[in-house]
């Protein structure tokens, strides 16, 4: 015992040194990473172009005079507009796309699928279905953006939409349920971002509401010992049972306190931070997220959450109305045109160019000129075109249609003997076969 009690300072010394040494290696490693890091943003630049100092104090100075780049005032929205698809689930969901005189408003657009499978379920939740979010962030929408990366806004949206699909009941989870404890629906919502300007969760929150309530799932005819899913030729598919439509806004909070709505990328890069509201039609705050780090007065609070209220208000009645006029045409067989009527032509020509017409400079060029003289025409059985009296150029004469008759017949005359010497091979050959049976039968 005396002999271990000796050796385990020994041991103690020895593992803190280790333990010092392995912090300093990793402390100059992150150091060096971060010097590597930095002198790569000096030379190859950084992926979304910061703004300047006087752009950040223009957009301040617009807010502070409620005015905005795009003519918008500071608790204004862009315009939204949604568009279903031929399938059921699909939706695509546009803020922006305001064109005037003297600026172009950025366009945001993103693209929600929604299908379901049966899996089996939570042992904790055995009676309700699954719900999965996924969110596809291309580097086409944003140079801010990494393929096969989320990055800190794909994380916020995903942690956001699944907070208000899974635990703000916007959706029956029991309904989903097939077999206790075995079977049940999981609805997996897709989240595709095409174009991204700024409130990212405001316009993936919407596109993915219209695809729900736009969503039918297969008829289930439910057997002991297992489920018969029925095609839709079959019986028709059964839409999700939702509760309400929680709808994302986005507030940008400056440093002086003032809420910008709907902020765009340049402006939330002038933000101390945002604040996002999720309210239904039901005058409900199903969810709060705050990013960046500032306090929020009650005043300020009860403005956004009113903006965001009449906002919810809005795009309810315009989703409710999107999916009831595409009930009304499918239930009539009436022409549905879908993501087509976003193809327009004005779009699609819109970056042709003219060619540009080269013009050489001025140089002298040798020319030869002709003198125009009579011509003789003269009207008998061979029509011949003189010029000038001296050259025959064109001779027409009277005996071709002769001539080309006689070729014709001759032709023909020709054909015919061919004809008739094959027909006599073919009975020489067949009467030659005739015979050599007769032949070989005696």
């Amino acid at each position: 015992m005396d002999v271990i009690e000796k050796l385990l300072p020994e041991k103690y010394r020895a593992r803190n040194a280790v333990v010092d040494n392995l912090q300093k290696k990793i402390n100059a490693y992150c150091l060096q990473a971060q010097m590597n890091n930095s002198e790569n943003i000096g030379v190859f630049g950084m992926r979304v172009e910061p703004l300047s100092n006087c752009e950040k104090a223009f957009y301040l100075q617009s807010f502070a005079e409620n005015t905005r780049i795009d003519a918008r005032k500071c608790d204004e929205f862009r315009e939204a507009k949604v568009v279903v698809g031929l399938e059921f689930g699909s939706a695509l969901a546009m803020l922006g796309e305001t064109k005037q005189v003297f600026f172009l408003q950025q366009k945001l657009e993103v693209l929600a699928q929604v299908s379901c499978s049966v899996v089996e379920p939570s042992s904790v939740r055995g009676n309700m279905g699954k719900v999965e979010v996924q969110v596809n962030m291309s580097p086409m929408a944003s140079p801010d953006f990494e393929d096969g990366r989320l990055g800190s806004k794909g994380l916020q949206l995903i942690r956001i939409l699944e907070l208000l699909y899974r635990d703000c009941g916007v959706l029956d989870l029991e309904s989903l349920c097939l077999r206790k404890f075995k079977q049940v629906w999981q609805i997996r919502v897709d989240v595709h971002i095409l174009s991204a300007d700024g409130s990212l969760v405001d316009c993936a929150c919407i596109a993915s509401l219209a695809a729900l309530a736009h969503f039918r799932r297969p008829d289930v005819s439910v057997l002991p010992d297992s489920i018969l899913i029925h095609s839709s030729t079959d019986k028709p598919p059964i839409p999700l049972n939702m509760y309400h439509m929680p709808v994302c806004v986005t507030f940008g909070i400056t440093a002086d306190g003032l809420h910008v709505t709907d902020p765009t990328d340049k402006e939330e890069q002038c933000l101390k931070g945002t604040l996002i509201v999720a309210a239904n039609k039901r005058h409900e705050i199903c969810a709060l997220h705050q990013s960046g780090n500032f306090s929020l007065s009650e005043h300020l609070i009860v403005q956004c959450v009113n903006r965001a209220i009449q906002r919810a208000l809005d795009i309810s009645d315009l989703i409710n109305s999107i999916i009831i006029d595409d009930k009304f045409k499918r239930t009539n067989r009436q022409k549905i045109k879908g993501f087509i009527e976003l193809a327009k032509l004005d779009v699609l020509i819109s970056y042709r160019h003219e060619p540009n017409e080269l013009i050489a400079p001025g140089m002298e060029v040798d020319t030869v000129t002709i003198p125009l003289e009579d011509i003789d025409v003269g009207t008998t059985d061979d029509i011949e075109i003189h010029y000038s009296g001296e050259k025959t150029l064109v001779t027409l004469s009277s005996n071709e249609e002769t001539t080309l008759m006689e070729q014709v017949q001759s032709i023909v005359s020709m054909e015919e003997a061919q004809k008739a010497d094959r027909d006599m091979e073919e009975v020489d050959e067949l009467l030659q076969g005739i015979a050599e049976e007769f032949e070989f039968s005696n």
